[in-house]
């Protein structure tokens, strides 16, 4: 499959974060710290591929730029 990168939204709530990956609709995760839902939301990112590829759906488009806006 090679290195696919994909842009991944990562929301603070109180006391936990959330993530969820825009171009694999239903690819989300969490975890009480940064470091914890960035790891686990590449272990669902990685079952939702291995899904997509054993049920021959169609494969994500790869995303060529990330950017980082800080507001």
């Amino acid at each position: 499959m090679g290195v696919q990168r994909f842009a991944v939204i990562v929301e603070q709530s109180d006391d936990e974060y959330f993530a969820y990956v825009p171009a694999l609709p239903g690819c989300t995760s969490g975890g009480k710290t940064l470091g914890e839902t960035i790891e686990n939301v590449k272990e669902a990112i990685r079952l939702t591929l291995d899904y997509m590829m054993e049920n021959g759906l169609m494969q994500p488009q790869r995303v060529e730029m990330v950017a980082e806006v800080v507001v």
